[in-house]
């Protein structure tokens, strides 16, 4: 809350006694609220005070009004509509604020004192549920961190899908463990202990993806014991050993804490909330915010979005179970050769089965967001025609089943095992609600005639009050013999007749005027009046008992939330499954084989992402492999634009995608398991970090280094680029050394340089090779043939990509002259000449060196220590001690 706003606006406690009895109740529900803005129910509208009516007005862009004064201070006041107030929360959701809905309790017509409110439930950016606020085919994730001297536990729940899940670290670097988690689970509310035990590294970390709201959260509700009542009271279980997270007291701390704060701003039973899932990110392939970045897995670098990222390409589900499945499948790739053999074959069947995949997915189209229905039916914010949606999914049933049973491998006939049917719950729905209910329940009509004697018999009476109207209108044009005399209705003045000016004469003595208009005048009569109450309270009494029988529908239905639960589950896999074949076949990819080996082998591979985006350029395949005894280091050069990134972003790629169980672009892949994939491409800054360009590249090179496994796959793209010419080839050097030298991890590595020199590496450590990017020269022109070979390039073609770049004629040709000035001088100890002017061009000698060599400064200044003795000057002992430097020099050239 703004302390200046609060101190101009909001009055010291001692006052509150002045205040209307309607205020103090105001007061004691903003107590509660805290933080939260308060909505706070008054007859249509929700009413905002103070601070809150000033955040609000200005976030919603509003009128800010004021109330009575206070102390000759007007009171700040703003409000919305009940019935379109969802839209104005889900503003202020996304805007990262909390708010909460104090409701009327009471009828206030019945009340005999002040309306009883209270707070129903607090609306925060990692609760909401609504959805026009939550993305389909993406988690709105609330994660809570617990912390310990040694450790740290992580969990996340989405409180739309029923989603629940933990993890720990012990005795590891957590605060990394704890960072990489955070960034791929990208939560959009975090609770942390109050006071926090140790310093966290992620507060206020930018990520650059996402934005996280830190809600602090009393320390007592992390302690382990109160933590472990709490989940074991919600799951009604006597231990935890069943969610395999018994004895791991950080998890539990942090998925208590979790649900604690759940239960308290939901205020609900939670009924969807049957399961937690304990998991080691060891089992998972390690993927960074870099790697995730540089890779284009969730966000493309051209579009800025969603739209060409790797999921965009491969996302063919047909249901939003399904989308955010395989979005977390992407996110976390696995690491366990089981799992992914048996999603590996489960894909394959449905490849084979053309006939019923597409039975499937036809299916499958036809299911709603059978989770996010369940989370508002846990809620008590479902809407009837979700429920109608609820019961059309499971029409669609036994067609999936049929599809399903015909199925013959391990993990498709292990789903068909916890199939269910669900036909009680669709029997239900279908006997108590109509099949196409309105938007709202407040619209009526929404419970099934003949479910209910009760309402049945007070909607005949409204129909029969309906026909008594136009009975009545009749009667009275016959009796006043006004033929264009109408009965008509507005929710301010009731019923009415409407009687034209040129007919007042006419009027019966027992009309009254109720209004009056341009061209005619309203009146009723005792008897209009009395049916009017009879029906009115009629129409009240349908709606409220209508209002009563949905309830009692929701509460039977949420009886069987955790069995809509496991088949959504079933389903989500179903649609994520099929939609990788469906890819797998018009894409044609080939079933990758894995292993636990140190083999990386794929034959004529594509990049599944520019295959697809960039068609109008035929896309060239391209081998690759790699072990940790031969191939272990693949250096690739060759010039700009070539295609190295392209090629090693490729590799990266396929075995991502072979590590979530799906098929891969090329003709044949050999995978031995990745662990870990790492990447440093491209040059950015991080200025508000105080980091440039260099300090980011070596920062994420020092991560790779310190952090790289003996499964590791490691991607390095112009390592040293962003210093001069020798310090950035000798940190190249090093980094290759390094990466090669036995000390027991050897990582799959492919590196790619401008730096020829480093191509020598090649004849001195044994799992180096040369591959360049095969170019063709046309004149001047140079045609980039996006083919992979070994050996080396000769030149960068630097020029020639500046030209196609589009540079001015006279640059690229002043940019040739200084070229062969810097090639000759690497012979020289002069510099090149720096006139613009200069007509030297190269020459025949200096063409047939196209790179500054490692060496040649070492020889350069070796020649040029030698020219610069004078040895009439030197004495037989100097001359001695200097001829025996001069060899200590040249000695340690190569």
């Amino acid at each position: 809350m703004d302390e200046t706003v609060s101190a101009l606006f909001m009055p010291h406690p001692s006052q509150i006694v002045q205040l209307t009895p309607m205020m103090e109740q105001y007061f004691r529900m903003k107590e509660k609220a805290k933080e939260a803005l308060l909505f706070f129910r008054m007859g249509d509208f929700y009413e905002l005070f103070y601070d809150d009516a000033t955040v609000a007005s200005r976030a919603l862009d509003i009128a800010l009004t004021s109330r009575q004064k206070l102390h000759d201070e007007p009171i700040p006041m703003c409000g919305v509509p009940a019935h379109s107030a969802e839209g104005y929360i889900d503003r202020l959701i996304q805007q990262g604020f909390q708010v909460a809905i104090c409701e009327q309790l009471e009828d206030p017509r019945q009340a005999q004192e002040l309306v009883k409110r209270d707070i129903i439930r607090i609306i925060t950016p990692g609760t909401t549920v609504s959805d026009s606020t939550l993305a389909p085919k993406e988690h709105n994730f609330l994660a809570s961190i617990a912390m310990a001297e040694t450790g740290a536990g992580f969990a996340y729940v989405d409180v739309s899908t029923g989603t629940f899940a933990v993890t720990a670290w012990e005795g590891i670097d957590w605060q990394q463990a704890l960072c990489r988690e955070y960034e791929r689970v990208q939560p959009r509310e975090v609770l942390i202990p109050e006071p926090l035990p140790l310093p966290l590294d992620i507060i206020g970390r930018d990520t650059g993806t996402f934005t996280a709201a830190f809600q602090p959260w009393e320390a007592h509700h992390f302690r382990p014991d109160q933590a472990y009542r709490t989940l074991i009271q919600q799951f009604a279980v006597r231990t935890l050993e069943g969610f395999g997270c018994e004895g791991h007291n950080l998890a539990i701390a942090a998925a208590g804490a979790l649900l604690d704060y759940v239960h308290k701003t939901q205020q609900q039973a939670l009924g969807h909330l049957k399961g937690l899932r304990f998991y080691n990110t060891s089992d998972f392939m390690v993927l960074d915010e870099v790697t995730r970045h540089n890779l284009e897995l969730f966000r493309s670098h051209v579009s800025q979005g969603h739209s060409g990222s790797l999921l965009d390409i491969i996302d063919c589900t047909v249901t939003a179970m399904g989308g955010r499945l395989l979005r977390q499948w992407l996110s976390q790739p696995v690491c366990l050769l089981q799992p992914l053999q048996e999603r590996q074959g489960a894909v394959a069947e449905l490849v084979e089965a053309s006939p019923l995949r597409t039975r499937l997915r036809q299916a499958l189209a036809a299911v709603a967001d059978l989770e996010r229905i369940l989370g508002r039916l846990s809620l008590g914010s479902v809407m009837p025609r979700e429920l109608v949606a609820l019961r059309c999914s499971i029409a669609e049933l036994p067609t999936i089943e049929t599809v399903l049973r015909a199925c013959q491998s391990p993990l498709l006939m292990a789903l068909a095992t916890r199939w269910d049917t669900l036909t009680d719950i669709a029997t239900l729905i279908a006997e108590a609600l109509v099949d196409d209910p309105p938007a709202s329940l407040r619209d009526g009509r929404v419970i099934r005639p003949g479910y209910h004697t009760e309402l049945d018999s007070l909607r005949e009476y409204g129909t029969s009050g309906q026909a008594w109207l136009s009975q009545f209108e009749a009667q009275e044009r016959q009796r006043t013999g006004m033929p264009s005399l109408r009965v008509g209705f507005n929710k301010i003045f009731g019923y009415y007749l409407e009687v034209r000016k040129a007919h007042l004469a006419q009027v019966p003595g027992d009309y009254v005027r109720k209004q009056t208009l341009v061209h005619a005048e309203r009146f009723i009569t005792p008897a209009l009046k009395d049916r009017e109450v009879q029906m009115l309270r009629a129409e009240e009494q349908v709606l409220s008992l209508e209002q009563q029988l949905y309830e009692q529908v929701c509460q039977q239905l949420a009886q069987g939330a955790h069995r809509i639960q496991q088949l959504a589950e079933i389903l989500s896999q179903l649609d994520a499954l099929s939609a990788l074949a469906e890819v797998a076949v018009t894409r044609q990819y080939c079933r990758p084989k894995l292993d636990d080996s140190d083999t990386l082998a794929i034959t004529e591979g594509r990049h599944p992402i520019l295959e697809v985006m960039y068609q109008e350029e035929r896309f060239v395949p391209n081998d690759t492999f790699l072990d940790r005894d031969t191939y272990q280091i693949l250096l690739l050069t060759g010039p700009n634009m070539a295609g190295k990134s392209t090629y090693m972003r490729q590799v990266a790629l396929i075995v991502l995608l072979a590590q979530i169980g799906s098929f891969v672009p090329a003709r044949e892949v050999h995978i031995g398991l990745v662990d870990r994939i790492f990447t440093r491409i491209g040059a950015h800054d991080a200025l508000a970090k105080g980091q440039s360009t260099f300090m980011v590249e070596m920062t994420e090179t020092a991560n790779i280094l310190h952090n790289v496994s003996s499964r590791g796959l490691v991607l390095l793209d112009e390592i040293g680029r962003g210093t001069s010419t020798y310090d950035g080839m000798s940190i190249a050097w090093a980094v290759i050394e390094y990466l090669h030298a036995d000390h027991g991890s050897r990582p799959r590595t492919l590196f790619a340089t401008h730096y020829h020199e480093l191509t020598a590496l090649a004849a001195s450590l044994e799992r180096v090779h040369n591959y360049n990017a095969v170019v063709r020269e046309w004149g001047d022109k140079i045609i980039f043939l996006r083919k992979i070979q070994a050996g080396s390039a000769d030149r960068s073609y630097g020029i020639q990509v500046a030209r196609l770049a589009g540079l001015p004629a006279s640059v690229l040709e002043r940019a040739r002259r200084l070229l062969a000035d810097f090639e000759s001088s690497s012979h020289t100890s002069r510099l090149p000449s720096m006139d613009h002017r200069s007509t030297s061009t190269p020459t025949a000698a200096s063409s047939n060196h196209s790179q500054l060599s490692l060496f040649d400064h070492c020889v350069s200044q070796l020649l040029h220590d030698l020219r610069s003795l004078t040895l009439d000057e030197l004495s037989p002992l100097a001359a001695l001690n200097t001829l025996a430097d001069l060899q200590n020099k040249a000695q340690r050239l190569p």
